[in-house]
């Protein structure tokens, strides 16, 4: 699927690829690996499993920027999302520009995930 660039909030240049031998998104600063995604393939879909991001390189908006990016490869491929991450199920429905990605049948999985402060 090929790779893409993304500016994380905290200003940090981010590129997103695919690592297919592993079945599994990175997010890379500088070439350090930051942030990963696995997924599996099903089908015409990519299900997408959880966001992890290194505990050092927390709260710099890695896992949006790496979300974001995993989207992008995945529109790119022509595929859709089964996304079982609760982080990017709510992203999706933060950013409805990436909501055709998911089928129909896996709708019911976009929920929004609860934050401090918020109702």
């Amino acid at each position: 699927m090929g790779g893409v660039e993304r500016r994380a909030h905290a200003g940090l240049q981010i590129t997103v690829a695919d690592n297919a031998d592993d079945n599994k998104f990175e997010a890379r600063v500088d070439g350090q690996l930051v942030g990963w995604q696995p997924y599996r393939r099903y089908q015409t879909h990519i299900v997408l499993m959880h966001t992890e991001v290194d505990p050092s390189w927390r709260e710099r908006g890695i896992s949006s920027a790496m979300i974001d990016g995993v989207l992008t490869l995945i529109r790119s491929a022509g595929v859709s999302v089964a996304p079982y991450c609760k982080l990017t199920s709510d992203y999706i429905l933060r950013h409805p520009e990436y909501r055709d990605l998911v089928p129909d049948q896996y709708q019911a999985l976009l929920r929004p995930i609860s934050r401090p402060g918020t109702r």
